[in-house]
């Protein structure tokens, strides 16, 4: 009786959970005829206002259950880069456009890309810098991979941590390239310290082809 009681109660929670979850995640969209508007700011919490892993759930579900969506609108100041990416492969496979109302800056600018017809707003902007890891991440991620990697020592790691870093920017100048974005403009993206912002008017987005579309 007691393990009965004990098994429906997890369950109970757990169910809670993903509905709770679900809830903050579906906060960030909302759909307007054949467009998903993807607004991170529109989340409650300050902690959840970035683009995450449950928000690509909710993407997903949309985009399978809403047929004719065509442009996905964006306003966001980034978040998760591996979710990011992911989101912009999404993106790029239901090949829609993307339009900036507001701003789009950090990892939402993968998503931006990922669009066929890329268009911003008249007083939008959108924003590139370096990505960063602070030394608390740095530290909590050696201490949590440290025996799976096989680092015997910190030096062990700042080895794989070079090599990792390099594959890291390779992987988003690649990126930027096949997204039809002028190879100059893409390794300029990365002279804005992660503290800080570059926001390059509309005039230099549309000539390194980053908005291609009126």
């Amino acid at each position: 009786m007691y393990n009965s009681k004990l098994i429906k109660f997890i369950s109970i929670m757990f169910i809670s959970f993903i509905l709770s979850t679900k809830v903050l995640s579906a906060e960030k969209f909302i759909i307007s005829g054949d467009t998903i508007i993807y607004d991170t700011f529109k989340a409650k919490n300050e902690l959840n206002q970035e683009i995450n892993w449950d928000d690509i759930t909710e993407f997903e579900y949309l985009m399978r259950n809403n047929e004719g969506i065509k442009n996905l609108q964006l306003n966001s100041s980034g978040g998760l880069v591996e979710a990011a990416i992911y989101f912009s492969d999404i993106i790029i496979d239901y090949e829609l456009n993307t339009h900036v109302d507001g701003e789009c800056s950090s990892s939402c600018v993968f998503l931006f890309l990922g669009g066929e017809k890329r268009t911003l707003q008249r007083g939008s902007w959108i924003g590139f810098h370096k990505s960063s890891w602070s030394k608390e991440g740095l530290k909590e991620y050696y201490e949590s991979y440290k025996d799976e990697k096989g680092w015997l020592d910190e030096f062990e790691f700042s080895e794989w941590l070079y090599k990792d870093t390099q594959v890291q920017i390779l992987r988003d100048l690649k990126y930027l390239i096949e997204r039809g974005v002028d190879g100059n403009f893409a390794i300029k993206t990365l002279t804005a310290d992660s503290d800080d912002m570059w926001y390059p008017r509309r005039k230099e987005l549309e000539v390194a082809g980053v908005v291609n579309s009126r």
